[in-house]
């Protein structure tokens, strides 16, 4: 979480980004390809001497919280005919890590940090990628920082595309095109999409950190952010729209609203990842996990919830559930990802979500060769019989072996490494986490 009013503008080198972009998620794809995720899952392996035979403990024996989620409100005006609320001032933020090695800024416009080439090129070794791309059918502009509404940096961009559409989230609003690039809708800020959550920070203390995806299963639209009035401070939701209809514009929405830890109302939920998979049956289940901070530095685990997605595509009042990970069930990791699945065939019946994780050490330049994997058993019917990992501090259900590479960070530039063409401002990675969407694909059943 950083947002930081900026002036400056620069071009970037997109292959080196994408290269990057290929090392972080290539594990996962290689791991969910070759069908080692599942069965590493099926075997005794974990970082806890005490596991249970079948590396998964049975349900009733953890203790899973129950959290009351505020709505839905139901709002059926079209996005173009939203009074417009403007997002919050200018703020500035401070990067929330695992250990707080600096994002490698120092108070320069230009020439601060040193070279990532160097450490992008350790990433590449030993990834196969075509010498060549295809180039994209359509490019357009996107909403740039001052389009958003908060002129902050960095952007926070996130987006994704359905048949008709895409969405793009920047920071503090998101907006609406269709697929010749053409704007629908927005840049709509968040403070006027959940305005009618009266009573909880989503109506009007919208902090950024967007989330959107698409649901092609039910043909709708998911998007989100977080809501605080201030950090440190004692109350922090998180802020969750659910589109009536296949149209992000027109269709109308499902609004709801959930504090992070209502027993830990000063933990602030950062980073928040979402993904969806189709169990328990028949409606499945919107996850999305957070990293908790109760200040800059003091980093207290991961939460992971659990959303009934079959109620709130119904506009529905729904429960959630939520187990939190201690940093002794962590070691170094905190970003979990959950997966996600986009084409082919679901997940098989009953098959449990997976997390994912990579440590993120104190020091940079450390070089690592595990994958940790957590299941997560939710059961909507009996919440008390949801598990997530091995008790008694949730560690994973598994570790997996994986080439050795290389956390995108170093102690002399933090994660300002990436260089670009044609000035010396560098870019920051993410360099010390899995990158979403964690993509699960239904390889002959496993």
């Amino acid at each position: 979480m950083k947002k930081k009013s900026t002036s400056q503008s620069a071009f970037f080198n997109l292959r080196i980004l994408i290269a990057v972009l290929f090392c972080l998620v290539g594990v996962a794809v290689a791991l969910f390809g070759s069908g080692a995720f599942s069965s590493a899952f099926a075997q005794t392996r974990g970082t806890n001497n005490n596991q249970s035979p079948t590396n998964q403990d049975a349900p009733g024996t953890q203790s899973p919280e129950v959290v009351r989620m505020v709505g839905p409100v139901r709002l059926d005006q079209d996005l173009r005919d939203l009074p417009f609320i403007p997002p919050k001032a200018e703020f500035e933020e401070q990067a929330l890590m695992r250990y707080p090695h600096g994002t490698g800024e120092r108070g320069t416009a230009t020439g601060y940090g040193v070279s990532g080439l160097a450490k992008v090129q350790e990433l590449l070794k030993g990834l196969s990628i075509p010498a060549t791309m295809p180039p994209p059918l359509l490019t357009f502009d996107g909403t740039n920082r001052v389009q958003s509404g908060c002129n902050c940096a960095p952007p926070d961009t996130d987006g994704d595309v359905g048949p008709n559409h895409y969405v793009q989230a920047v920071n503090v609003s998101f907006r609406v095109f269709d697929k010749t690039g053409v704007t629908l809708a927005g840049p709509t800020t968040y403070n006027s999409l959940f305005a009618p959550l009266t009573g909880t920070p989503c109506s009007g203390f919208n902090d950024g950190d967007p989330f959107v995806f698409y649901d092609q299963v039910a043909d709708r639209w998911v998007v989100s952010d977080f809501a605080f009035p201030s950090f440190p401070g004692a109350s922090f939701w998180q802020c969750i729209a659910v589109s009536q209809t296949p149209s992000p514009v027109s269709g109308g929405w499902f609004l709801y609203a959930i504090q992070i830890d209502p027993a830990n109302p000063t933990q602030l939920g950062d980073y928040p990842k979402f993904g969806m998979w189709n169990n328990p049956q028949p409606g499945g289940t919107y996850f999305f996990t957070v990293n908790l901070f109760t200040n800059p530095t003091t980093f207290v685990g991961v939460r992971a919830f659990a959303l009934d997605r079959a109620r709130m595509l119904a506009g529905m009042s729904a429960n959630a559930i939520a187990i939190t990970i201690p940093p002794a069930g962590l070691g170094d990791s905190y970003s979990l990802v959950a997966a996600t699945f986009r084409t082919g065939s679901a997940p098989p019946a009953g098959e449990d979500e997976f997390l994912l994780a990579i440590d993120s050490p104190a020091s940079g330049g450390v070089t690592l060769t595990q994958v940790k994997g957590w299941r997560y058993h939710v059961d909507f019917v009996t919440p008390a019989n949801s598990t997530l990992g091995i008790l008694p501090n949730h560690t994973p259900n598994a570790l997996m072996t994986v080439s050795p590479f290389v956390d995108a960070f170093s102690n002399a530039a933090g994660f300002t490494i990436v260089p670009q063409q044609g000035t010396a401002d560098k870019i920051q990675t993410l360099g010390d986490k899995i990158m979403t969407p964690l993509v699960y694909q239904n390889r002959a059943g496993t």
